[in-house]
């Protein structure tokens, strides 16, 4: 099992339309177990406290905790579920909690959400059962939720740091942003995500633009043919490299080099 598996692994998903006053409980999970209304209203009981939920809002179930939940009478709920653990779930759980809700969240506007939770489900569903797939959505999930916004800031750039060492020890082999993402720790999508957030690039361009950086060294201060040079910097061959580097200078790779060979050619 790999090292993002550890830190969070999805077990199961759901979506359910319950009828009226239908409940569950009082029991215990093995594993969070996160809850999102889709409609409808109902409550939600632990240890000591009760929770009036509606569209919009969901709760989660921490391991071994005694809770109770029930649709309501009138406008019973439904909701998508979804079961998970790890120590980057604990991060999580951690980072989007409100002491004053406890365990409960509202999602901020918009209705992205809604699609997120059953694009997880659907994910969990298909014949495909790709776990990277989940975790996104699993954190893109956590992403609409209220948060201590400095602290998740701390850690996305902390990400951003890891993949670009990864990326500027590795560069020269054919590499893949999914093995970036993976050394990091975390889904590819959700490396997407931040990169995009932070540093306004996807991980795809920043990875380019280095090999491009790197090749202009190599082409002002060596003699390596222009394969060479591509094929140093990453570039399965000369053309895809010409090409690249024509849409990123306005020049190609030659008229580029020619400005500190003159002398050579």
């Amino acid at each position: 099992m790999n090292q993002s598996a550890r830190e969070l692994t999805i077990y199961y998903c759901g979506h359910e339309t319950c009828m009226p006053g239908h409940y569950f409980g009082p029991a215990v999970r093995k594993h969070y177990l996160l809850h999102v209304v889709l409609k409808g209203r109902g409550v939600y009981r632990t240890s000591d406290r009760e929770y009036r939920l509606m569209e919009g809002e969901a709760f989660l179930i921490k391991p071994q905790e005694v809770t109770y939940y029930q649709a309501d009478n009138r406008e019973p709920w439904e909701y998508a579920w979804v079961a998970f653990s790890g120590t980057e779930a604990e991060r999580l759980v951690s980072e989007y909690r409100s002491e004053e809700a406890g365990y409960c969240y509202r999602f901020d506007s918009g209705k992205e959400w809604r699609e997120i939770i059953l694009a997880l489900v659907a994910a969990f569903s298909g014949t495909s059962h790709n776990m990277d797939e989940m975790r996104g959505y699993l954190y893109l999930l956590f992403s609409h939720f209220p948060g201590n916004a400095a602290q998740m800031d701390l850690y996305e750039k902390s990400y951003i740091e890891k993949a670009e060492t990864y990326i500027r020890h590795n560069y020269s082999y054919p590499i893949q942003i999914a093995d970036a993402a993976r050394y990091v720790g975390i889904d590819r999508t959700y490396l997407y995500r931040i990169f995009m957030m932070h540093k306004g690039v996807s991980p795809k361009h920043y990875l380019t633009e280095y090999r491009i950086l790197e090749a202009k060294r190599l082409l002002e201060d060596t003699t390596l043919s222009i394969t060479e040079t591509a094929l140093s910097c990453g570039f399965h061959d000369a053309s895809v490299f010409c090409r690249y580097f024509q849409k990123a200078e306005g020049q190609s790779p030659l008229q580029y080099r020619r400005q500190f060979h003159k002398a050579d050619l």
